[in-house]
């Protein structure tokens, strides 16, 4: 259904009338949306793992000196060459087919929804923020603490701030009335969304705790907590975008006609 003086939908379906001598190089979406989560996980993953095997000593310590087992995020991914290197490689890779998602995201809410001037101001709200978090987020990983900590603690600082609130505003639009019978995948993805939320939101609370407490008391072991707590914000953000394999499940990308 598609309402009077509404864009179509921008996709193709997975079924066509036109001939395969017809048809453009096609891309299925759930591929594309796995791909672009894949970089980033992959890179969290080596740079942690990496620089538990080679720079352990290095990426544990801390300003007091106590036992701790695991390097933060910021010491795994920016406070040794080959895990900088990595890390900034997989985002760079990964930017502009994110920013391509968060706009098939922007067509898909609008032409999805039954659209009211609320839900309306919702979906802009969405779009910003999502193009804000990534924007912060490659501010963070190009341009490190050490090289500019002003910059780099107001990357971060944006980059939380619009990855929770996107969360919260995109959980609440995948529970608006839609213009078509919600269906087991749209079911199954908004469900996801809201667990990912909920789960990367305590998690963030968790590490702000354990942080203070480390700085204030210096406790063994409490590090190590915050430490793991920002590896369950950073895995919760990935899986709540990876829920755009359910939403764009049937979708494919017509290269050859574009996104018409």
């Amino acid at each position: 259904m598609v309402l009077p003086g509404r864009r179509q939908y921008r996709y193709t379906p997975l079924s066509t009338d036109r001939s395969p001598a017809e048809r453009g190089p096609r891309l299925r979406f759930r591929h594309l949306a796995l791909s672009t989560v894949s970089l980033p996980l992959f890179g969290f993953l080596f740079c942690v793992g990496w620089s538990l095997k080679y720079n352990f000593e290095s990426a544990t310590s801390t300003h007091c000196k106590v036992a701790n087992y695991l390097p933060s995020l910021s010491a795994a991914i920016g406070g040794f060459t080959v895990q900088r290197r990595v890390w900034k490689t997989v985002i760079a890779l990964h930017a502009l087919p994110r920013f391509l998602v968060g706009w098939f995201y922007l067509t898909f809410w609008q032409e999805t929804l039954a659209l009211t001037l609320s839900a309306r101001a919702l979906v802009q709200a969405a779009n910003a923020l999502y193009i804000c978090e990534n924007l912060g987020l490659l501010g963070l990983s190009f341009v490190t603490s050490s090289e500019n900590f002003p910059f780099h603690k107001a990357s971060f600082i944006v980059f939380l701030f619009c990855s929770e609130l996107y969360m919260l505003i995109t959980c609440w639009l995948s529970w608006l009335p839609r213009l078509y019978p919600v269906k087991r995948l749209d079911a199954r993805s908004r469900r996801h969304k809201l667990l990912f939320f909920m789960l990367n939101f305590i998690s963030l609370v968790f590490a702000m705790f354990f942080y203070a407490r480390h700085n204030a008391r210096c406790e063994p072991g409490v590090y190590t907590l915050f430490a793991l707590s920002e590896y369950v914000v950073v895995l919760s953000n990935i899986a709540f975008h990876m829920t755009a394999y359910w939403d764009f499940h049937d979708k494919v990308l017509d290269l050859g006609e574009g996104l018409v």
